[in-house]
């Protein structure tokens, strides 16, 4: 399938708000594709353009647009995503998504009657916070941190007492030996939605650890990205 594949950018107050756009050439359902602490690096990238040969317009906005333009960070570089992430808020991240779906209502090619979300990392934690907030029809989340207990450092906060707003189906991917979510805290979130009725799906890879699903990663686990990819495309089909 031919795909086309650029940045697009919102001018906003604070400065350009730069999207990666990943498409077909044809009316496509939408899919907003949120970035790890990495920013939206080659990985997230590639996932844009995977889920593009599948037929969907994928849209990765650049959450960290207040510090600059396109940033992202190497993955043996951890510290350094300490001060970006640190100033994030969840009210930036929702003003975000909003501001990219009004954006793609001028894009002929999207098809915003179906809007999809999927996330990595704290792109899992924005992911459902967006489907708190906004009609997404299925919601996915890979290792998603920080929805239950604060993170030192982080103005991102919990939002456990939202999620009953998510009214679309949701899909929730997490490792075994991810130390940053402990198994406690996935019980926590799957009671949380099952009191709310949010219909849901958590899927544990026990020999997965924290960004599992990222080649580029010395933790990458080809086995469970491979079994992910393939419920992510039937979840969202």
């Amino acid at each position: 399938m031919n795909i086309s594949k650029n940045f697009l950018t919102i001018e906003t107050p604070t400065g350009p708000f730069d999207l990666y756009v990943a498409s077909p050439e044809t009316n496509s359902p939408v899919v907003l594709v949120f970035m790890e602490a990495f920013g939206v690096n080659h990985h997230i990238q590639n996932v844009c353009e995977r889920l593009a040969q599948e037929g969907f317009m994928a849209v990765a906005p650049d959450l960290y647009h207040r510090e600059g333009r396109r940033i992202t960070v190497d993955y043996a570089n951890r510290e350094a995503i300490f001060p970006l992430l640190g100033k994030l808020t969840n009210e930036q991240i929702i003003e975000d998504i909003h501001g990219t779906l009004r954006f793609l209502e001028d894009l002929p090619t999207a098809d915003l009657s179906q809007v999809y979300s999927i996330g990595f990392c704290v792109g899992g934690f924005m992911s459902a916070l967006g489907a708190t907030k906004i009609g997404i029809k299925r919601m996915i989340s890979f290792y998603g941190g920080g929805m239950v207990r604060p993170r030192e450092g982080f103005h991102i906060h919990p939002f456990l007492d939202e999620l009953k707003n998510i009214r679309g189906q949701t899909l929730f991917f997490f490792g075994g030996k991810d130390a940053s979510i402990p198994e406690s805290d996935i019980n926590v979130i799957r009671q949380t939605l099952s009191k709310d009725n949010v219909p849901h799906e958590i899927v544990v890879y026990e020999q997965g650890d924290h960004g599992f699903f990222c080649e580029e990663r010395k933790v990458y686990n080809a086995e469970a990205a491979a079994d992910a990819w393939k419920r992510t495309l039937e979840f969202f089909k």
